[in-house]
């Protein structure tokens, strides 16, 4: 029978290892705990390779000891990065006369491991430079540069491999996982597309129908999911897909139907179970909710969410119910006292009883600033106010970096005609919790009561550079542009990401018809301040503008129309809108 070389050659080697292992044994070398690296014994290069490769499985058992111990302990660390700089220069004589991808892999590994990226990254390029388009090498070292935050460079590492094997399903996925996770849907949805659908595996199907859902192809995005969990029954995150597409549709009973189905796959999480309550008290069944909730886990973090969905959803006494298993533990949790006390509050409209059940609060329960918060509320709600500020003094002490207290002492004064001692508090607010954008937005608020524009734009501004997604700040600093004719280009701008943000703001949409009417755009004005005065129609100054808006297009009728609204809700500058009535 005749052999392969390469089983011939491992024979070889493993009968070499059995004298060389004798011959060290004889020589006492097996008592050190790391294994030599050199021998005196004169051998042959194929000897010493076998001897080499001895030496390097040893030390690659060892390292997984090592790593098998956690690498948070310095001690282990050392020993480690000892046994690791050895094994390298084991490894790379062995790479050096027989060079496998296997131990490229291992080389790329012990740097990884050691994360020494540079040098792992170096190993996997030798390494492609002599098995150029090895998937498992192209993949890894597209890895090290998302690690890297380098995802072009991922990204091109892949592509460039697939120029040369389009039929690689395993980059192919790989690369539109990455181009969902940089939120590049087209793209991902592009090179899943061209994948027939027989080739189309179960994650395929999965990612495909991810890209389409997130540029709004509901349908296609269902039919992948639908095959993706055909495929694979128990693929439980493509089933969650498929039930929040369902609700986005407003076909609950179809959500609903997955979700049941969902809790009876093996390992579901008490989110599913949480959802499926939540889309219960959105179908107004709280009574399918609570048993959904009494069928689940009894730990705490699954019934405090439970409680704050029912209480969100206005459903007071089944979360009353779902708290009152908290009573049953010794101690009672403060978590239980102060969900009671938003029930006494919100749905017993009892605010003495809120406060008693907040009073049971302990100083050192992780509830307790929340609990001064909501206090404090409710001693303001009752107009007593020298409790209020003593509670709000107490939690500024207690929380000094908590910007609540300091809006609250703020609220406080303002309510009591105090302005300064106001802006007193929210300086010191800014102070301790700085650039916290609720402070910022209060302070710019003020200085606009008191006529200090610029500084009101300033406070926004800083809001603005530190949260751009900061609708109110945006629409403010848009609208006292436009209102002082200046930038009016950039305040169209701002405007715009603010309604893009939120999209039913009827103030943002008032300013946004306020800048095209300063731009000139009449009739996009006129388009858009009546859907402001559709959302907000009790707001004078919306009327008011209005009609100057539609004075503007030279139609008295509507102009007319908008000063006699503004005027039936009395507003300060009622004078200056008559004048303008009379002079139509």
């Amino acid at each position: 029978m005749t052999q392969t070389p390469g089983i011939s050659r491992t024979i070889v080697r493993l009968t070499c290892a059995a004298v060389l292992l004798g011959s060290l044994l004889m020589q006492g070398c097996a008592a050190r705990n790391t294994p030599q690296t050199t021998i005196q014994l004169p051998l042959s290069p194929e000897a010493q390779l076998t001897y080499d490769y001895l030496v390097y499985m040893d030390y690659r058992s060892l390292l997984g000891q090592l790593y098998s111990m956690g690498m948070n302990n310095p001690k282990v660390q050392e020993q480690a990065a000892i046994v690791q700089k050895e094994a390298l220069e084991v490894l790379n004589r062995i790479i050096s006369v027989e060079p496998s991808v296997q131990l490229y892999v291992d080389k790329f590994a012990i740097y990884w491991t050691a994360r020494d990226l540079d040098e792992a990254r170096a190993t996997l390029k030798e390494a492609l430079e002599k098995y150029p388009y090895n998937r498992d090498l192209t993949i890894s070292l597209a890895n090290t540069y998302l690690v890297d935050g380098r995802n072009n460079a991922a990204e091109s590492v892949l592509i460039e491999y697939l120029r040369k094997k389009p039929s690689d399903l395993a980059v192919t996925t790989h690369l539109a996982r990455i181009y969902l996770e940089q939120k590049k849907f087209a793209q991902a949805l592009d090179i899943l597309k061209v994948i027939p659908q027989e080739k189309r595996d179960p994650q395929i199907h999965y990612l495909h129908g991810k890209a389409s859902a997130r540029l709004g192809l509901t349908k296609q995005a269902i039919r992948s999911f639908n095959k993706a969990v055909e495929a694979k029954p128990d693929f439980i995150e493509a089933w969650g897909e498929l039930a929040y597409l369902h609700e986005l549709e407003k076909d609950y009973s179809e959500a609903e139907r997955i979700y049941y189905k969902m809790l009876d796959l093996p390992d579901t999480s008490s989110h599913i179970r949480l959802r499926l309550i939540e889309l219960s008290l959105k179908l107004n069944n709280p009574d399918q909710g609570l048993r959904l909730v009494l069928e689940g886990p009894r730990n705490n973090g699954f019934l405090l969410e439970a409680a704050q969905a029912f209480l969100s959803a206005k459903f007071y006494g089944q979360a009353s119910t779902i708290l009152d298993i908290f009573a049953l533990q010794k101690p009672i949790p403060d978590a239980y006292y102060f969900f009671k006390s938003s029930i006494a509050y919100e749905g017993e409209d009892d605010p003495a009883k809120a406060l008693e059940y907040l009073n049971k609060i302990k100083p050192e329960s992780e509830h307790f600033d929340r609990s001064l918060q909501f206090k404090a509320h409710l001693l303001m709600d009752l107009k007593r106010r020298d409790e209020a500020l003593k509670v709000i003094r107490l939690g500024q002490e207690k929380y000094p970096d908590a910007a609540n207290f300091y809006l609250l002492e703020a609220a406080l004064h303002s309510e009591a005609g105090e302005n300064d001692l106001a802006d007193k508090a929210l300086l010191l607010g800014n102070k301790n919790s700085p650039n916290n954008p609720q402070i910022l937005f209060q302070l710019g608020v003020s200085e606009e009561r008191k006529g200090n524009i610029d500084k009101t734009i300033a406070y926004m501004e800083q809001i603005i550079s530190s949260y751009p997604d900061h609708a109110d700040a945006l629409n403010f600093v848009g609208y006292l542009l436009a209102d002082r004719n200046q930038q009016l280009d950039r305040a169209l701008v701002l405007i715009s990401r603010a309604n893009k943000l939120e999209p039913d703001n009827g103030y943002i949409i008032d300013s946004l018809a306020w800048v095209n009417y300063k731009l000139g755009n009449f009739e996009e004005a006129f388009k858009q301040i009546k859907r402001a005065t559709s959302i907000r129609p009790n707001q004078a100054e919306l009327w008011d503008h209005y009609g100057d808006i539609a004075l503007a297009m030279d139609n008295k009728k509507e102009a007319a129309k908008g000063y006699r609204k503004a005027l039936k809700l009395k507003p300060k500058n009622s004078a200056e809108i008559k004048k303008k009535l009379d002079a139509l």
